[in-house]
């Protein structure tokens, strides 16, 4: 199934895949004291999860549970 919610979840993915070609990431800089590469896929890996949440909760909600329906089955 396709939903357009799905698309939260591609913002993550193009973050990372951006990072060699955002000078304000890939240089020597520090933020909160760590390379900002580092910190960067730091910031983009909670982001992830975030994405993924927001996608299960919109396409799936109201629907009930795979494991309900099998086990009724």
């Amino acid at each position: 199934m396709r939903s357009p919610h799905m698309l939260w979840a591609a913002v993550p993915v193009l973050a990372f895949l951006s990072t060699p070609f955002l000078p304000f990431v890939n240089g020597p800089h520090l933020w909160f004291g760590i390379p900002s590469v580092l910190a960067w896929c730091l910031l983009w890996t909670v982001g992830t999860t975030v994405a993924l949440a927001a996608v299960d909760r919109l396409v799936f909600a109201g629907r009930p549970e795979e494991e309900d329906e099998v086990a009724a089955a």
